[in-house]
This record gives C-alpha cells, structure tokens and sequence, in this order.
C-alpha cells in the first residue's frame, strides 16, 4: 500500500513538472522541427578524442581551481571595488570569465561561447550624435 502511495505521488508530480514546463510554452512541437531534428545540427568539425581528453582531465580541473582562487580574491576586495564602483568588473574579471571557461565551453574547444570586449578586442565606439 505505502509503495503504491509514493508510486502516485511520483507519477503525479512528474506530470504536473511536464506539463507545467507545457504551459509555460517552452515545449515546441511540430512537424516542420520534427523533420528537421528539432534543431540538432552536428559539429562538422568535432575535436579530437585526444583534445578532449585533455580538456576533461587538466583543462577543467585548472578552470575550477582558477574559478575558486579568484573568488577567494574577489571577497576580500570587494569594499575596495565598492568605493570605486567597480565591483561588477572585478566580479567579471575574478570569477565571471574562469568559472565561464571551466562551465560554459564546449568540451575540447579553446575559446568560450560567449564573446567579449577586452583589450584584444575592444568595445565598438558609439555613434556620432546627429
């Protein structure tokens, strides 16, 4: 009887989980993307075995390690970035941009999704005023 109970509870919860992720409309359904794979494109250039073998066991490890020293960094200056109203930058900086490379870069791949402005690529400049 108890296992019968938590079975319908599980069940239940499961259905109202999906179908509130239904409601919310972020399960698109048709036929168009079910012939087109719903949208998964292979890599035509997939990374070697090796390279990713690489990434997992020391580029990963060093990203987290990275990740974990600049937070150790960023929380003793933070009423120093306070007075200078640079605490987002020093954030971006210590923790944003290593925790992004260890978390958000495919596997095996040596530049991170995202795109930056930074000193080897700077910030387009404003338009002119008419």
């Amino acid at each position: 009887m108890k296992n019968k109970v938590l079975l319908g509870i599980l069940v239940i919860s499961l259905v109202c989980a999906w179908g509130s992720v239904g409601a919310a409309g972020q399960i698109g359904y048709s036929m168009r993307g079910a012939e087109a794979g719903f949208g998964f494109k292979p890599n035509p250039n997939p990374p070697s075995s090796a390279v990713m073998a690489f990434d997992a066991i020391i580029g990963r490890p060093l990203g987290l390690a990275t990740t974990i020293v600049g937070a150790a960094v960023f929380i003793p200056s933070i009423p120093l970035t306070l007075k200078s109203d640079t605490t987002s930058e020093a954030a971006w900086g210590l923790v944003g941009r290593p925790c992004g490379w260890t978390f958000v870069r495919p596997l095996g791949r040596g530049a991170p999704v995202y795109e930056e402005s930074g000193v080897f690529k700077p910030a387009p400049a404003p338009a002119p005023e008419p």
